[in-house]
């Protein structure tokens, strides 16, 4: 009996068409019935979306993607996949790199925003299929708040990236998005209930389709259960050719059979050739992880091609096409606290470095769970937690800080091992439990804290040092500081051990792969007295050297998105010609002993509003926040200024809130908008006077309900300023 056997298809992990991208690739290698996210809402039952369920959505996803833009650019006569994101010529660099030659990307790049896609809604599984869909197609994604109002946010957003989709759930384009937008809705998979392509409009900027991806995703669940029962849904292993078999019966059947016999060398010969071909297609396409035939993995068919969409099929036919790490990835928006947002464009190079790095200092794994309470149009919610989960492979379970309590309640389970906020986040959950919990449920909370919690971070804003000390009582944790930015990533942290090495109201050292570089313009020396190194009472210098920060490393931005003279601008060399960022913040740095590693640094504030220049002196108003602090029965939250003084050139004003206490005290009316009385002034100086030299004093004590943040904990100092008519 006569047996052909079929060849056995070649079948290739998805996860190596991302190999430029650490989290797609990440996200494409893990487990697949592990939990990728988890969503969180009070009242209701948790959402649990595997790394399975995860990577589906996202191709489900990308694919509707793919075809809408193609539709568009086949009506508006452009080439197919005109909208793609072309590779990077080698030779283009950022203003910041340090490698030699080359075209700077600021000058170079069209920044039409023809490959941009904007993403909004609320902080949920929608948001970061949305991410990854974009990235999977190498478009840039320019993450928006659903917080943010339509006009003068996310409308500027859009004008300024000129993107032209947006990805969100149907929440924000009902209630945040004019009717406009509505013209542009996508919400089916099938096309032909699309709407009717037309360009866009000057209400709608560069935008051309809104993709609903609630609606998206509820048709591509729907659709996935009815292929499941219909039995459609095929999952193709090796399989081998049918054969069949014949007794032979006289001549003619042995001729048949000599026939069936040569058919089969000629058909061996082919498959001999066609696996030579194999061969060099898969030393092309090799696979860059470690997963070996997990059952879950997702894969493509080499020969079955067409069900690839026209991106990732061009870049399997085409290794060449593909993108590289260089290639634009991610365009974050500043917080405009000092002044207009500015995007802030990452290539997937310097993302995959601030993931890398904060894997590496943070010890991140697998068995991590991280408890996601920030928003993800930031880097702090979007790089720090989200990114770094799931390029670990770990559990993020994402939630509203809407009820401390209910966070209080939540890491007493037992499950969170990580825990990354804000300073604001903090006080308020030290307030909830100190208020609303007994002295027993306390000593609950703290052990049960201390024992599952391995990692409590705090950033984004200076953490005062009462509220490390607060913290501590409450959960026996000592709060890892670090200082980071949008453009930079994390360049300074404490040391995750031991803990004792992390010195209060400091950020620790540079991480890994940053220099730092510690420099004054001959105008903006900062010393505190005088040009002396001395605090004005004969004792020493609190600093080794005070200046402006620059930091140089692999997480550094590529530029300003259409800024090249802005990007230019931060640009800041030493003598030895090392290109640093300037960050705009004030440092001051102390070396404990020869030891490199004791050198720590201290945030002053930002060189524009946070360095107060009074009477000859140059004052930080951190400093003097954190000194407010210390009184925990009076002050709340304080925020510091600078106010014109035709005197002094400018005096201290203390904005603040008070302890409710403190207000019964000073006979603070209620329901006050904002209160300031000379008497008050004059009692909560002669307070702070035991803790402050007096040229550091506040001059003026405003009072307020609270002192207004934006979502990352941030206060907008400036607009402070104007509010109370401090300029």
């Amino acid at each position: 009996m006569f047996t052909l056997v079929g060849r056995r298809l070649d079948k290739i992990p998805f996860s190596t068409l991302f190999s430029y991208n650490t989290v797609l690739e990440s996200v494409f290698s893990a487990p697949a019935r592990k939990d990728a996210l988890v969503v969180e809402v009070a009242g209701a039952e948790p959402m649990c979306y595997s790394f399975g369920r995860l990577r589906k959505d996202v191709l489900a996803v990308a694919n509707v993607i793919v075809q809408r833009r193609e539709l568009l650019a086949k009506i508006q006569r452009m080439p197919s996949l005109c909208w793609l994101q072309p590779p990077r010529p080698d030779n283009v660099r950022s203003v910041y790199s340090n490698e030699e030659g080359g075209v700077l990307s600021c000058d170079f790049l069209k920044d039409d925003g023809t490959y941009n896609l904007a993403i909004t809604g609320n902080a949920g599984y929608a948001f970061v299929v949305s991410l990854l869909a974009a990235w999977s197609l190498n478009q840039m994604a320019v993450p928006m708040s659903a917080s943010q109002k339509y006009a003068g946010e996310l409308s500027y957003i859009l004008g300024h990236s000129k993107s032209r989709a947006v990805l969100g759930d149907t929440w924000a384009f009902e209630d945040k998005f004019p009717a406009d937008y509505k013209n542009l809705l996508v919400r089916e998979l099938e096309c032909g209930r699309w709407p009717t392509c037309r360009s866009a409009t000057s209400s709608t900027h560069h935008v051309e389709t809104m993709f609903d991806l609630d609606s998206l995703l509820d048709s591509v669940e729907a659709q996935r259960e009815k292929e499941e029962e219909t039995g459609t849904l095929l999952q193709p292993e090796h399989i081998p050719a049918k054969a069949e078999s014949r007794k032979i019966n006289d001549a003619h059947d042995v001729i048949d059979r000599l026939e069936l016999e040569k058919a089969a060398d000629a058909k061996r010969c082919e498959a001999r050739r066609q696996s030579m071909m194999s061969e060099q297609f898969k030393e092309n396409n090799a696979v860059t992880h470690a997963a070996d035939g997990d059952a879950g993995e997702m894969y493509y068919d080499t020969e079955n091609l067409h069900s690839l969409n026209p991106v990732h099929r061009r870049w399997v036919e085409d290794p060449r096409s593909r993108p590289g790490w260089n290639d634009d990835c991610l365009m974050l928006y500043t917080s405009g606290t000092t002044a207009k947002p500015k995007g802030v464009v990452h290539t997937h190079g310097t993302v995959r470095n601030m993931v890398n790095v904060l894997q590496d200092v943070w010890q991140w794994s697998s068995d991590d769970t991280v408890l996601h309470m920030l928003p993800m149009h930031h880097i702090h919610g979007l790089v720090n937690i989200l990114l770094c989960s799931l390029a670990s492979g770990a559990r993020c379970v994402i939630t509203k800080f809407d009820d401390p309590i209910r966070i209080a309640r939540r890491l007493e389970r037992g499950d969170i091992t990580l825990l990354m906020g804000v300073p604001t986040l903090y006080t308020k959950l030290i307030a909830a439990i100190n208020e609303k919990m007994s002295p027993i449920e306390k000593r609950g909370f703290k052990t049960a804290v201390s024992q599952s919690v391995r990692l409590i971070v705090s950033g984004s804003a200076a953490l005062p040092t009462p509220t490390l000390h607060a913290f501590h009582e409450l959960t026996g944790h000592i709060l890892l500081e670090r200082y980071g930015m949008t453009e930079i990533g994390m360049a300074l942290g404490q040391p995750l051990r031991p803990v004792t090495r992390r010195v209060p109201g400091t950020v620790g050292q540079a991480l890994p792969t940053v220099q730092t570089y510690v420099f004054n313009n001959p105008e903006e020396t900062v010393t505190d007295e005088g040009g002396e190194k001395a605090d004005g009472k004969g004792k020493p210098a609190e600093y080794d050297t005070v200046g402006r920060l620059g930091v140089s490393s692999k997480s550094v931005f590529d530029r300003y998105w259409d800024n090249p003279a802005a990007t230019k601008k931060e640009l800041v060399v030493n003598s030895s010609g090392q290109r640093f960022f300037d960050t705009g913040d004030t440092v001051g740095v102390k070396m404990f002993n020869s030891d490199c590693d004791s050198v720590v640094y201290t945030i002053l504030g930002r060189t524009s509003v946070d360095i107060i220049k009074s009477s000859g002196f140059k004052l930080s108003a951190l400093e003097i926040e954190a000194a407010l602090l210390t009184f925990r029965d009076i002050f709340y939250e304080v925020a510091v200024v600078g106010c014109k003084d035709e005197v002094k050139g400018q005096s201290v004003v203390a904005i603040a809130s008070l302890q409710a206490a403190a207000l019964r005290k000073w006979n603070v009316p209620d329901n006050f908008n904002h209160y300031e009385s000379p008497e008050l002034t004059q009692e909560l100086s002669a307070v702070v006077h035991e803790v402050l030299a007096y040229y550091k004093c506040p001059a003026r004590y405003i009072i307020v309900p609270e002192v207004p943040r934006n979502t990352t904990g941030k206060v907008n100092k400036g607009a402070l300023r104007s509010m109370f008519n401090l300029v």
